[in-house]
Parts: structure tokens; C-alpha cells; sequence
């Protein structure tokens, strides 16, 4: 088999059959037979349903507890036959030319362990999509430390990375960690312009996203991956991506620890000071008041889901076999049209 095409989906109803149909548009024209999965985290919607009536395997988790980005992740490779494995998101819409380029530079360049292209959002809703759409992370075409957004790997460096395609444990960054094993490992990640997928994105609003996050522990990923990335090569890079919530933790220890330990309130509001001064910098460098604050009070989310994440975390060994059922397999009739 050359090519596995894994779809993580969670209560995606409303996008499944959107994401199918460009599936098997862009893969209408290969010659060799291409397996699709569906890897599903117990949606409690129609998403099984839909995804069901497409030449489809539908594999999907028998505890809700293992539900995260980085467990659908591995569900779907934990079933996968592939030479090659695009990864892809149920709110996504995968683009056929992007596909056969990224074949390419594959199959011409063995030290490629993974390719992605461009991310285009379909709607911009909140902070988090604006964001994005004006970082442009998923946009930049050149050599890249991970792949947002989803992409094509190489199986052989997914085995050589550890045998595993996400980490079960994360419930986010569950592609950023998966670059740095493959980082460690001598295998090259590259973006190219090419867009690789249309993005539909959440419809929550940005308060919204932030309290559905911290409800479902996304918010802790940072703490389970800083847990996970100890005594590991990675360690300072992760240490580097959770700078300003370290940075808060750090803050307001010394600000706590001033006011208990001292009788001077000279060190308590020298901190509130250089405090003041950080958020006035963060607002010249944002312009806008509105990005600088939602900025400020997602590092003290995030601080607080590190913490939690860190502390909470019980992790699995990440390449051990999720429990799991298949719920259908309607490939072989893909290998066989």
C-alpha cells in the first residue's frame, strides 16, 4: 500500500462529508490503491453515520478517556498499511495537487520525513483563527521544525521516531512533539506554498474556544508535554514553547513569595512595575489593546493548564496499542474498483 490517508474526527458532522468528497477528489486519479481512515473519538453526532456510506475503514476508540488530538492521531496509524501517511483533520479539506507534489519530493528525496504545504481558513470567527491568519504559521514554505496543520510523513521515519505517528497522552502540540522525535532523528521536515488543505475551523467564540479547552484538558498540554519531554533531546525546545506561561508561574511566585517573606513592599511593587512595563511593550509591539490582553490572559490560562497538565498527567506509554474496535471497512472495495 502506498498511501494511508487518516482522518481524525470528533462530533465533525456538520464537515465529514465535505472532507470525504475532497478525499477521494484528490486521490481520484493515482494508480496505485490508497486506503482512507476514519479515526474516531466517540462522537456522540452523526459523524460515524456519514463517514460509514464512503469506501472508508471507520476505527474508533473504546474509552472516551483516551480521547485527545495525539490518541486519533495514532488510532488511525495503529490500522495503517501506507508507505506514505497523510494526516488530516475531519474541519479539512484536502487539495489533490498539493497531494501529488508532496508524493513527489517524497518518493525523489529519502530524507524527507514529512511534507506539508499551506493552511487556507474558510472562516475567521475568532482571536485564535485571526491569529493564525495573521502569524501565517501553516503559510511559510521552507524547512520547518514541525507541521502544523497537518501533512504527509514517511512511515519509515514515523518508525524510526519511536513506531508511533501521535502521542497518545497529548491532548495538543501532539504535531510539534512529533516533529522534534523526528528532528532528533536526523529526518528533514519541509513546507512548501502549495495549499495543502482548506480549513473550516471552530465556530465557538474566543471565550468560548478558551473555557471548551480548559473543560476538556487541551489546556493542560503543555503541562503533559514539558512531563513527557524530560530526560529527552527536545527538553529545551519545549521548555522555549511554554516560555511566557513559565514566564507568569515565575512572575507571580517571586511577587507571592515578596509579599509572605517580606515586611517591605518595595520588591512586591518593583515586580507590579516591570509587570506593567512587559504588557506596555507586548501592546506597542501588537498595536492593538484588544490582541495585547487576550494575549496576557492566555498565558495566565495556559499557565494554569501547565501546571495542572503537569501535575495531573499519568502518561501511557505512547506507542503502546489504544483499545480500539472497527466499526466497518469498505477499502477493499477501493483496492478492487
Amino acid at each position: 500500500m502506498k498511501l494511508s490517508i487518516l482522518i481524525k474526527t470528533y462530533n465533525e458532522e456538520s464537515n465529514i462529508a465535505r472532507c470525504l468528497d475532497a478525499v477521494f477528489k484528490a486521490i481520484d486519479d493515482m494508480a496505485e490503491p490508497v486506503e482512507v481512515i476514519v479515526a474516531d473519538g466517540l462522537s456522540g453526532d452523526a459523524t460515524v453515520a456519514l463517514a460509514s456510506a464512503y469506501r472508508v475503514k471507520v476505527v474508533q476508540l473504546l474509552n472516551a478517556a483516551d480521547r485527545g488530538c495525539g490518541s486519533g492521531v495514532q488510532l488511525g496509524f495503529q490500522h495503517a498499511l501506507g508507505e506514505f501517511v497523510y494526516l488530516l483533520d475531519g474541519d479539512m479539506e484536502l487539495q489533490g495537487e498539493f497531494l501529488r507534489e508532496a508524493l513527489c519530493m517524497m518518493e525523489a528525496n529519502p530524507a524527507l520525513g514529512g511534507v506539508a504545504g499551506a493552511l487556507a481558513d474558510k472562516q475567521i470567527i475568532n482571536w485564535f483563527d485571526r491569529n493564525r491568519e495573521k502569524n501565517k504559521p501553516s503559510a511559510r514554505s521552507g524547512e520547518a521544525e514541525w507541521l502544523a496543520g497537518g501533512g504527509l510523513y514517511r512511515r519509515a521515519a514515523l518508525d524510526d521516531a519511536g513506531g508511533f505517528a501521535g502521542n497518545r497522552n497529548l491532548k495538543a502540540y501532539e504535531e510539534a512533539e512529533l516533529g522534534l522525535r523526528l528532528a532528533s532523528c536526523g529526518w528533514r521536515m519541509v513546507r512548501i506554498a502549495t495549499v495543502a488543505v482548506l480549513h473550516t475551523g471552530h465556530a465557538d467564540s474566543t471565550f468560548g474556544l478558551i473555557r471548551r479547552q480548559w473543560r476538556s484538558g487541551r489546556l493542560d498540554a503543555g503541562g503533559v508535554l514539558l512531563r513527557s519531554a524530560l530526560g529527552r533531546p527536545w527538553l529545551k525546545r519545549v521548555l522555549r514553547m511554554c516560555l511566557h506561561p513559565l514566564a507568569v508561574l515565575l512572575f507571580w511566585s517571586l511577587f507571592l513569595a515578596c509579599l509572605l517573606l517580606t515586611s517591605s513592599y518595595v520588591m512586591p511593587l518593583a515586580l507590579l512595575a516591570l509587570g506593567t512595563a512587559a504588557c506596555l511593550a507586548l501592546l506597542v509591539k501588537k498595536r492593538s489593546v484588544i490582541d495585547s490582553a487576550l494575549s496576557v490572559v492566555l498565558w495566565h490560562v495556559s499557565a494554569a493548564g501547565l501546571v495542572r497538565g503537569f501535575v495531573r498527567a499519568r502518561l501511557h506509554p505512547p506507542g503502546a496499542p489504544i483499545p480500539s474496535q472497527v466499526l466497518n471497512d469498505r477499502t477493499v472495495q477501493l483496492s478492487a474498483d
